[in-house]
């Protein structure tokens, strides 16, 4: 009695192959099995792309600090909107405001909050993955201080998906069957098929000015950002 099973992990494509006679079957013996993975990788061309945008103020109060950080992210909000991008979406990401502390040397006492930080974080999403750099230039041009990093994605990952399985199953069946003829058996027939979730792997970078600017605006740079969307890889 032969038991052959595919298992293709990742993608999670798996096949049982059985191959049993009635004598084994009527002894009820230990069914022996071979276990081969398949793996298997699609690339396509991403057709969305997204970027965080931040901005952080400070104040004396926390009144002042969040004052001065509407204002800013306003300005920020309406200049990514004004890129009148192919189906821009603005989703707010993240929103704080913390104290900020001033040590006074002494154990004794706590530290003295010596004023306060505000900080605004939205994701804009286009389908002008080309242009997602002038999204960018426009939200620190506006007065975004942090740019968390740019993503490429597709909207629908399905085919890619398929042709993925597919091909990881081909990949598994290509595998044990050199496992099979290395042992000097035959594979059975497939007795058993299964399928995990497939991974999409978007191509993102993630930068940021790393530090702290001017709530009140951004310098505009004399050259646009340079992006290259590369491409999204379903294994």
């Amino acid at each position: 009695m032969r038991v052959y099973r595919l298992a293709a992990l990742v993608v999670g494509v798996s096949a049982l192959l059985l191959s049993t006679s009635p004598t084994a079957r009527a002894q009820a013996s230990p069914e022996a099995t071979i276990v081969a993975t398949g793996n298997a990788t699609e690339s396509r061309s991403p057709d969305q792309a997204a970027v965080s945008l931040g901005v952080q103020a400070v104040g004396k109060t926390s009144a002042e600090a969040q004052d001065a950080l509407n204002k800013a992210m306003e300005k920020v909000i309406r200049a990514v909107k004004d890129t009148q991008l192919a189906q821009l979406v603005v989703q707010t990401q993240g929103l704080s405001l913390q104290p900020e502390y001033e040590d006074n040397g002494s154990r004794s006492r706590p530290p003295r909050i010596s004023g306060y930080r505000a900080s605004n974080t939205i994701n804009a999403r286009t389908a002008d993955v080309d242009k997602i750099g002038k999204l960018v230039d426009a939200g620190v041009a506006a007065g975004a201080n942090q740019v968390w990093g740019i993503s490429f994605s597709l909207k629908d990952s399905a085919a890619a998906r398929h042709d993925a399985i597919v091909k990881a199953t081909a990949d598994a069946r290509a595998r044990a069957g050199a496992i099979a003829e290395g042992l000097g058996v035959r594979l059975g027939r497939v007795v058993h098929a299964s399928s995990g979730n497939a991974q999409v792997r978007p191509f993102a970078s993630r930068f940021s000015d790393g530090g702290f600017a001017s709530a009140s605006g951004g310098v505009s740079s004399a050259l646009p950002t340079p992006v290259e969307p590369g491409e999204v890889n379903v294994t």
